[in-house]
């Protein structure tokens, strides 16, 4: 889950298990705990937990057999039972509780399904958008591109310094783990980093391309650089470094 702390992560898998009532004491801690204080991870199990309640209010209600009331009054105080009770389920009873598991499982999976292929197509919207401005670019006559400096990586960086737009182009970046992230930093004259954004590759697209965010004028700064970072960024460098850019 691109985006996504670690935390975040483990909590999302395990959602569904929790909104079933399926988590030991331990698991069902952690997630209570996490979700206490994590607004994204708390709205996913509100989800969840409307489709339990849906499907639950979808069943008729069914009139007791004769014999429950012999059966609580024998559970009552002061009245003889049995050593060993087992419950005792009719077919029709059965066969509902395992229709019910199916519609919840069936409604879960096409939750998560529905939740990548959004997350997906969030994706292909930003590379589109940012093909169009690297295009728009291109047709500037001001914009100037400068190559990439890494090893094992190729690319370039198209800038614009009158329009304050810059966009970056990478081949054979390798895909991060989901607790991690690259983000750009652009090098000021006195040797100052200024965070320029996020980003991840994705390993179905030849390249990746980024749309720097800056809230300078790109002529202040003399370079750039992309770091591997925590999934949510940092306040500064502090992974490794995979290349630069010379202004």
């Amino acid at each position: 889950m691109d985006g996504l702390s670690e935390d975040c992560v483990a909590c999302r898998e395990n959602l569904a298990a929790y909104s079933l009532g399926a988590l030991d004491a331990v698991e069902r801690s952690a997630l209570e705990s996490h979700i206490e204080s994590c607004d994204d991870c708390r709205s996913e199990l509100a989800k969840y937990q409307q489709i339990s309640r849906g499907l639950m209010a979808a069943l008729s209600p069914r009139q007791p057999s004769p014999g429950l009331r012999r059966k609580l009054l024998r559970r009552l105080p002061g009245t003889s039972r049995p050593r060993f009770a087992f419950p005792h389920f009719s077919l029709g009873q059965a066969a509902l509780g395992a229709a019910l598991a199916v519609l919840i499982a069936l409604n879960l999976f096409s939750l998560i399904k529905l939740q990548v292929f959004q997350a997906k197509q969030a994706g292909f919207v930003s590379q589109f958008e940012t093909g169009q401005t690297a295009l728009a670019m291109l047709a500037y006559p001001g914009t100037k591109t400068y190559p990439i400096e890494g090893q094992g990586v190729a690319g370039s960086l198209l800038m614009d310094a009158d329009t304050n737009s810059a966009v970056l182009f990478v081949w054979n970046l390798p895909v991060l783990p989901a607790n991690q992230a690259y983000q750009v930093w652009l090098i000021d004259v006195q040797g100052g980093r200024v965070s320029a954004g996020l980003f991840r590759t994705d390993a179905s697209q030849p390249f990746t391309s980024v749309r720097l965010i800056t809230p300078r004028s790109l002529s202040d700064f003399s370079g750039l650089g992309v770091t591997v970072e925590p999934a949510r960024g940092s306040p500064g460098p502090s992974g490794q470094n995979v290349l630069k850019v010379n202004f």
